[in-house]
């Protein structure tokens, strides 16, 4: 075989021969291969890894640590309509939560606790969450902040939400609230 016989091979060995951009190639090639980190299942089908911490960005979550959908296993599930919640749009659940929120508490250190919000409108102030918990929301339901002022408590303020720099006073409390939580995934059920 004559390589002067196949100029397609002999423009390849001299682009190959040229270091301009074998060096940016390989480490192209090596950043892919490392970021291919997939297992396999017993079918043989690629996996996403499961992590080994249970870390995951913002909030703690326990179990899978990806986006896969599966959530962690809590000792408790409860629904909000098990605290008297009613999902028509108009009724306040500001109590409901409070008593689910206060149920839920109790199995921080337990295994935690799973609040289940059904399909519906689920009118309510302010409630405060707590560690080793989720909320899950099926599909269909939607959380409305009340419009009623009194369901909204007022909590010293906080220099980087601008008030207590430009505007000083207490500020009023987040729909959702927790401080110091950890283990938390608040998550919907979501038909494709």
């Amino acid at each position: 075989m004559d390589v002067n016989d196949y100029p397609i091979l002999n423009k390849l060995i001299a682009a190959v021969k040229k270091p301009s951009w074998a060096f940016p190639l390989l480490l192209f090639t090596l950043i892919v291969i490392l970021s291919l980190q997939f297992t396999t299942d017993e079918s043989g089908f690629p996996t996403r890894p499961v992590s080994e911490t249970g870390m995951g960005f913002g909030f703690g979550l326990f179990g899978s640590g990806t986006c896969d959908g599966s959530l962690p296993a809590r000792a408790l599930k409860m629904s909000i309509v098990e605290f008297g919640g009613v999902g028509d749009g108009v009724t306040s659940n500001t109590a409901a939560f409070t008593a689910a929120m206060r149920r839920m508490k109790g199995f921080e250190g337990r295994g935690g606790a799973q609040l289940n919000v059904p399909r519906g409108r689920w009118v309510t102030g302010s409630f405060n969450l707590t560690s080793n918990f989720t909320l899950f929301l099926e599909q269909g339901a939607v959380i409305l902040g009340s419009e009623d002022p009194n369901e909204w408590p007022i909590i010293e303020p906080l220099p980087s939400y601008g008030r207590g720099r430009e505007r000083f006073g207490a500020r009023h409390i987040s729909l959702i609230h927790g401080n110091g939580l950890t283990n938390v995934v608040i998550t919907e059920d979501i038909q494709f």
